[in-house]
């Protein structure tokens, strides 16, 4: 059973001169900050604890650089009693970082979730955004009237050269807009980087009908010159410019979609190259393991994970790195199953996702060998479904984490959102690469990527993400494209080729002349 996180009150940083840099607030406690407070927390804890407020503080400043934990009543702005608090503590040389967990004194205390309290408390504190200079950034001399000039320039670019629009948006309502320019104008006041995080780039799909092979290849090179070219024209009316975090789910689902874990790994590397070589600087990698597991004991992992199993519907090779961070999340960050049960019942939005996931697998794992030896179609559609529902939960934990992790970064997704928020849906490749074209995968519920798609260059310069058995010729042009888009492809006088990169791998298919 996951860690309830609305256990999870605040995390917070706070400067020994007084200052509250940052707290990060759940959706169930609101916690009031004043500018400046003789002590931590001074403006949230009730005033007779402050003694015992104290003698913490000084007790955390002993332990450095390890974490204190102490128990502290506190007083919300929005309650007229105090609530019982566990912290987890440590000391930066100038101040203090923290994550509070709610306790509840009427269900006893929270000792039989100690383990992963404190786990996950060291998992926020050692990767969360609390760690990132930004934070620790004096606020820029910018005027009040600047900083709200560059912000809606910057904004005005995003919208213009990277959101996606589904069908129901709501960027222009329900405060979409809004909230993602705030985001942008926490950066623009302390004039540093704007950090996006993207979870994505997990790994090419199983299916060879739809990738030229297991390499990131022309689509991910597409998809890193995307990048640059926002980020090029933000850094013309901002200079300090952005910053990329791909966050790779490739592990969140790779024994779901029928990938090896050692793929997911050699995936990874190779794009991780491929960005540098391209654009060094620009973007920064992570895996999985290395937010959930790095800098913690094998036996405080084993510990953590002793009674959390995921399922393993798809046959695929595991390793116990990727096998460890999977049970690692869902213990941390997974939800109940019973709830998504009922979404996928009564929530039309949860219910078109879960039927979205069923009918993809069912075409990306069709000949995949623990689908393709199944007696029956409905067989395989019931493993599908299977498949889908574990993705849904897989999905949500990973998401959760994604929140907790990096709280003020600008959340960007290769999957249509409404854009209201905190998720905004982005073309993954830049409108002045492509031709105009609409995928198949678009209604399902992601926008054409670079591991589900093989390129074709065009003879007039443009791209195209196609299915590489589409481009090849070897089913039926009309199933899958527009006349226009036809025409393009194979008119006369025209033909396609494979490029190859220089160590053999290919590349993408160009559209040349044979005349």
């Amino acid at each position: 059973m996951a860690f309830p996180k609305d256990k999870i009150a605040f995390l917070y940083i706070h400067r020994e001169s007084g200052e509250i840099a940052f707290v990060s607030q759940s959706a169930s406690r609101h916690v009031p900050v004043a500018a400046k407070c003789d002590f931590l927390f001074s403006s949230m804890v009730v005033s007779d604890k402050a003694q015992d407020l104290e003698a913490a503080k000084q007790a955390t400043i002993s332990m450095a650089p390890e974490i204190n934990s102490y128990s502290m009543s506190m007083l919300g702005a929005d309650s007229c009693s105090p609530w019982e608090a566990i912290v987890y503590e440590r000391y930066i040389g100038n101040g203090f970082e923290g994550v509070v967990f709610i306790q509840d004194p009427s269900q006893g205390t929270l000792q039989e979730d100690s383990e992963s309290m404190s786990y996950l408390a060291s998992l926020l504190l050692d990767n969360s955004v609390m760690t990132r200079d930004c934070l620790l950034e004096p606020f820029t001399s910018h005027t009040p009237q600047e900083v709200d000039d560059i912000t809606s320039q910057v904004v005005d670019i995003i919208e213009k050269n990277y959101i996606h629009f589904p069908k129901h948006d709501q960027w222009f309502t329900s405060r979409g807009k809004q909230r993602f320019a705030d985001r942008v104008r926490y950066h623009v006041a302390r004039n540093v980087p704007l950090e996006f995080v993207l979870p994505a780039f997990p790994v090419k799909s199983c299916n060879p009908d739809k990738t030229l092979g297991k390499c990131p290849d022309k689509a991910e090179e597409l998809a890193i010159h995307s990048m640059k070219i926002v980020a090029n024209l933000i850094k013309a009316v901002y200079a300090p410019g952005v910053h990329y975090n791909v966050v790779s789910d490739g592990h969140v689902f790779s024994d779901l979609v029928g990938s090896d874990d050692a793929a997911v790994d050699s995936y990874g590397e190779m794009f991780w190259e491929m960005a540098h070589s391209l654009y060094p600087g620009l973007v920064s990698f992570f895996r999985l393991d290395e937010f959930l597991l790095d800098n913690h004991s094998e036996d405080s992992i084993t510990k953590l994970i002793s009674n959390t199993t995921v399922e393993h519907p798809v046959g695929t090779e595991i390793t116990a790195n990727a096998e460890n961070a999977r049970r690692a999340l869902m213990c941390l960050f997974g939800c109940d199953e019973s709830t998504v049960t009922k979404e996928i019942k009564e929530d039309p939005e949860t219910r078109n996702l879960y039927r979205g996931f069923s009918r993809f697998m069912l075409e990306d794992l069709y000949e995949h060998k623990s689908c393709k030896d199944l007696p029956s179609k409905s067989a395989k559609k019931k493993l599908c479904s299977q498949v889908a529902f574990l993705m849904i939960l897989r999905n949500r934990a990973y998401s959760a984490m994604v929140e907790w992790l990096f709280p003020l970064q600008l959340r960007i997704s290769i999957h249509p959102h409404p854009n209201r928020g905190p998720k905004y849906g982005i073309n993954v490749i830049h409108s002045s690469l492509v031709a105009a074209q609409r995928s198949s995968e678009e209604k399902n519920f992601h926008i054409p990527t670079p591991w589900h798609n093989a390129v074709v260059e065009r003879a007039d310069g443009k791209f195209m993400l196609l299915h590489s058995k589409v481009i090849r010729g070897s089913e039926s042009l009309g199933e899958q494209l527009e006349l226009s888009q036809q025409l393009l492809l194979k008119r006369d006088g025209f033909t396609m080729v494979l490029v190859r990169y220089p160590d053999g791998r290919p590349s993408h298919y160009k559209q040349i002349s044979v005349c």
